[in-house]
């Protein structure tokens, strides 16, 4: 369907892609992977619109391919659309472009062109299945779990429900490649779930961008993984390919270990022949130190560029107390000035009392409190449209102006032209490293790891855990909630319910997983982490060790 070969691009600023090689088969739920800036949306940017990008080498695509896309951001309509009503309409509008031109027939004189018309958009009525509309409809609502939502007018959906509906029409639509960037970016649990739902039940071709921990490990069966301007192509899923990437990595640098060791004896080797020569005037010598040369050249073409594993550099550290003041410089002249104390920083206790949110006339909570101990980390959870940011903000707000500057908050709304020009992970890192850089005595956090790459979200998730203030956190990432949690506060009905984050977790896996997802991911990176480490520290066999891949004797 689509082949990269030998393909090279890049920005002025930064080569992208050097040499790529890889292929998306008809039928492949592919998910494209890769840390922050790496070039993911370019390389969807460039199958879509290939035209407007100078490349070397070749893309390589079957003849007027139909491409379905789904963008990180889907604008909300405001119509008063039913929820079948706006799935059905694009068919309706084939349907009845057909009838038009079947009357248009009936008096045109130019029949010919007018048949030729027809002919194209009945055949699009017949792609997409078009007469059948009704049913297909019922039976996509019915997989993602929302046959409850058809009636509704998707102005009165949740942003998260209407982006389902979004995703959902275009798999209706049955494009050849339906491209997907970050599909789940803000959905909620329930949202999620019904996701998960589509695409797996999906027959035709994914080409998906994520880094939702949860999708990549319930979907897709190919993994195109871009890592120092190459993308590595693997038949499986997620959990096979970071096993299988771990195995090859290891005998990569293994194998050019042995190489540089070979090389060096050779190098040696000349060395001699080069003294003989020198003190010894036969030809033969000569000889045999411009053949070694030239074996050597080969030799060394043959080794190539060195193996590389990623560094994936995040580190954060949300800053509690201003460094500054334990470091002071110490005076060196005799004084007899007294020394002044150290200022005793407390984290924020933060109290929520009768709070209430309402939208127009629609009451979205009422007379909620609760209280958040100091050092304490709480998450907010609840389906999309509960109040949670709005809360959130409102909190805030009330913070700054009793403890001005006191208290960190990270958003998830774009609001500068500048952050405009950022990617979503480009954005988030910029907030993250603003809230390392100035202390706080208290966060909040409304989805702040939304569009990072995996590891930007573990050092994220360890950051709060380390952190020694207040953390009140917002978010539909379940990885991230049961990792940074103590309680979690759950908006149901206008009101909240409190677990323990352990109860939380246990409640979900049992409820949607055959088994503790969460514990199974938790491993996963700690065996990657261990693995690249040893890796880097040439300690190949104690690195299978970890694998549980040793050689045998």
């Amino acid at each position: 369907m689509i082949r990269f070969d030998n393909f090279s691009f890049g920005h002025p600023q930064k080569d992208l892609y050097e040499n790529i090689n890889f292929e998306i088969n008809a039928g492949d739920h592919a998910v494209l992977i890769g840390s922050n800036g790496s070039g993911k949306t370019t390389l969807v940017n460039l199958i879509m619109n290939e035209e407007k990008y100078t490349y070397d080498g070749l893309i390589r695509m079957d003849k007027n391919i139909r491409i379905g896309y789904v963008s990180q951001f889907v604008e909300h309509e405001t119509s008063e659309l039913t929820t079948v009503d706006f799935l059905a309409a694009p068919f309706k509008a084939m349907i009845q472009k057909s009838d038009d031109l079947c009357a248009k027939m009936a008096e045109s004189e130019n029949l010919d062109a007018v048949y030729e018309e027809y002919q194209k958009v009945v055949d699009e009525i017949e792609t997409v299945d078009a007469y059948n509309y009704e049913s297909n409809i019922g039976k996509e609502l019915a997989v993602a779990g929302l046959s409850d939502l058809a009636d509704i007018p998707v102005t009165n959906l949740s942003g998260g429900e209407y982006k389902l509906l979004f995703i959902m029409r275009n798999m209706l639509l049955k494009p050849q490649l339906l491209i997907m960037d970050e599909p789940d970016v803000f959905l909620d649990f329930e949202n999620l779930i019904a996701l998960i739902k589509l695409i797996n039940n999906h027959d035709g071709t994914l080409l998906t961008i994520t880094h939702n921990r949860l999708l990549l490990t319930q979907c897709f069966d190919k993994v195109l993984d871009i890592e120092n301007k190459s993308v590595r192509e693997f038949p499986g899923n997620f959990a096979e390919y970071n096993s299988w990437m771990l195995e090859n990595k290891i005998e990569i640098f293994e194998h050019a270990r042995d190489f540089d060791e070979f090389i060096e004896k050779q190098e040696q080797l000349v060395k001699n022949i080069r003294k003989l020569a020198e003190s010894i005037a036969e030809p033969r010598f000569g000889r045999q130190l411009r053949a070694r040369a030239t074996y050597m050249e080969r030799l060394r073409k043959m080794r190539g560029e060195d193996p590389f594993i990623e560094n994936h550099d995040h580190e954060f550290h949300l800053a509690f107390k201003d460094v500054a003041e334990d470091t002071s410089e110490a005076v060196d002249e005799a004084s007899d000035m007294e020394e002044k104390p150290e200022e005793i920083v407390t984290a924020a206790e933060i109290a929520v009392n009768h709070y209430s949110l309402a939208y127009g006339d629609r009451k979205i909570l009422e007379n909620v409190s609760f209280t958040v101990k100091p050092g304490e980390k709480i998450a907010i959870v609840g389906t999309n449209g509960t109040g949670k940011s709005s809360m959130l903000r409102d909190i805030y707000a009330d913070l700054e102006e009793k403890m001005p500057g006191k208290i960190g908050y990270f958003r998830q709304i774009v609001e500068s032209d500048h952050e405009l020009k950022l990617s979503g992970g480009e954005r988030n890192i910029a907030q993250i490293e603003m809230l390392c850089k100035t202390p706080h005595t208290g966060l909040l956090l409304d989805e702040p790891t939304s569009h990072l790459d995996i590891y930007a979200q573990i050092e994220l998730e360890k950051a709060v855990r380390e952190y020694e203030g207040t953390v009140i956190l917002v978010s539909h990432d379940l990885f991230a909630i049961t990792a940074c949690a103590d309680r979690i506060l759950m908006i149901e009905d206008g009101t909240i319910r409190e677990m323990s984050g352990r109860a939380y977790r246990k409640s979900i896996y049992k409820k949607y997983f055959a088994s503790d997802i969460f514990e199974a991911e938790r491993k996963r990176i700690e065996t990657e982490i261990k693995v690249s480490n040893l890796i880097r520290a040439g300690k190949y066999d104690a690195a299978r060790k970890v694998l549980g891949t040793e050689k045998e004797d």
